[in-house]
């Protein structure tokens, strides 16, 4: 029963969250490869006086910057973006294995989680008790960082996207990615890519697409941040949004697009062991000081 229990959520798994997961890194791929193509063909040569007007307006505020060449800065900017996308087609294979991997994972911690965990007490050489304290807190963190966090990052990141392709707005799965991150910035939030996108469709003149998108990401993107994220974080630990942001990009420098994942799991272990040590600390301080009072 155990094997078709753990089978079952793994295949729910795979179909809802694995499988497009690797769709839509292949559809960033191809429209990555499509904005990198689209800017690499552009003749930065044909556009002199649009680059002077910006140069002398950015040079009238900041002097120094006269000594920059606007067209090779965007020339190597452009050449650095097709090295990434290179980075990115051959890592994809890679991304795709480790998946893979986790699902295999995912089955036996499903299946034999409660023999792992205690394993893990009887061979830690803290004491039990601590040992199920820092497992219950890791869970806390962990489950704060993913449903409170993670979760509503995507999601935001997603119905940006989908608003995106509603409104006939280029790229949608890029931009939809890049609000996810934002998502994860305080303060800033989706707003990095929805208002230069509100901002571009009143400038082309697109005014009923405009007011759609802004209609949008205020009463469509802005739910899941103030009703849906309160229910899914629930009574969980809060943890700092920078703390978080931190986490997610160094994973992602460290481990690749597994480090969306792998950093704030590393991030909340790290939190459980600094609150069973502060725990630990107060406890002796408290001992030391009743022992000085006899």
């Amino acid at each position: 029963m155990p094997n078709v229990s753990a089978g079952v959520v793994v295949m729910g798994v795979v179909l809802a969250i694995v499988l497009p997961s690797i769709g839509l890194i292949f559809l960033l791929l191809e429209e990555v490869r499509m904005m990198t193509s689209a800017v690499s063909g552009v003749d930065l040569r044909a556009t002199p006086v649009l680059f002077e007007n910006v140069r002398a307006a950015v040079v009238q505020y900041v002097p120094f910057a006269a000594s920059f060449d606007l067209s090779t800065l965007i020339q190597e900017a452009v050449s650095g973006v097709g090295g990434v996308m290179r980075d990115v087609v051959t890592g994809t294979a890679d991304v795709v294995f480790k998946l893979f991997i986790v699902v295999i994972a995912l089955y036996f911690f499903l299946r034999d989680g409660r023999r792992f965990v205690l394993q893990f007490i009887q061979l830690s050489p803290l004491a039990d008790e601590e040992d199920v304290l820092i497992i219950r807190k890791l869970k806390v963190v962990t489950s704060s960082l993913i449903r409170g966090t993670l979760v509503i990052a995507l999601l935001q990141g997603l119905l940006t996207g989908v608003g995106f392709l509603i409104f006939g707005l280029p790229q949608p799965v890029v931009w939809g990615s890049v609000a996810a991150v934002g998502a994860l910035i305080p303060t800033v939030g989706t707003g990095l890519v929805a208002i230069p996108a509100f901002v571009w469709l009143l400038v082309t003149g697109q005014y009923v697409p405009a007011l759609g998108f802004a209609c949008w990401g205020v009463m469509i993107v802005g739910l899941v941040d103030n009703v849906i994220g309160p229910k899914l974080i629930g009574s969980h630990a809060r943890i700092h949004p920078l703390l978080v942001l931190l986490a997610v990009l160094g994973g992602l420098w460290a481990f690749g697009i597994a480090g969306f994942l792998i950093g704030p799991l590393l991030f909340g272990l790290l939190v459980a062991l600094a609150e069973i040590y502060t725990f630990k600390v107060k406890s002796l301080h408290a001992k030391v000081l009743s022992e000085s009072d006899q």
